[in-house]
């Protein structure tokens, strides 16, 4: 028989304390993703430097994204309760598999601030909004470009936007611990 026993139903507590297992968890899936992205770095600065070798270097993409700067994407605007705009962020749309097989489903990502203030890696404070779970609109009308300041160097960002969003439900961070849930209308985050 192996060691990997059935367990019971996780059971999350608001405002309890997360499992040390559950953090060792958080631990291993952030370091795993750095070790990732720090080898993908260097493949790439491989490739960048080879023309001043006298071999040449070729590479090839390490994931199946193809998004790059073209690719559509919203600017998500989080309110303050008062209604001024607290931070600009850029958040891809994409498509991927649907519930059923051959099927597309659209979704775009939004961070949870709650999580990113109690020090969760951003890979995990990370929500997925798919429109078969979260119904939601783009209204194209809107479409341009937004340009945004860069929030360490203040240089302009233009970004090429393929709307605004509105999602027909409130999104809820599902991480331990948090209670963060917001309305989206015509790309404001606003807290529900």
């Amino acid at each position: 028989m192996s060691d990997n026993k059935p367990t019971g139903p996780t059971v999350i507590m608001k405002g309890g304390t997360s499992s040390s297992k559950y953090d060792k968890e958080v631990r291993l899936r952030e370091a795993d993703a750095k070790r990732r992205r720090d080898l993908e770095a260097r493949r790439f600065a491989a490739v960048r430097n080879s023309h001043k070798s006298q071999q040449p270097t070729t590479a090839r993409m390490g994931s199946h994204s193809l998004i790059n700067q073209s690719s559509p994407r919203l600017v998500l605007y989080y309110l303050n309760k008062d209604g001024s705009v607290r931070q600009e962020c850029k958040s891809e749309i994409t498509m991927i598999g649907g519930p059923t097989p051959g099927e597309m489903d659209t979704i775009f990502a939004l961070v949870c601030p709650a999580c990113l203030a109690r020090g969760v890696p951003q890979g995990e404070a990370q929500i997925m909004v798919r429109n078969s779970h979260r119904k939601f609109d783009i209204d194209d009308r809107k479409k341009g470009v937004v340009v945004l300041r860069d929030p360490f160097t203040g240089a302009p960002d233009p970004v090429i936007v393929c709307g605004t969003v509105t999602v027909h439900d409130t999104i809820r961070c599902s991480n331990y611990n948090c209670n963060w849930a917001v309305k989206i209308g015509d790309s404001k985050v606003r807290e529900a």
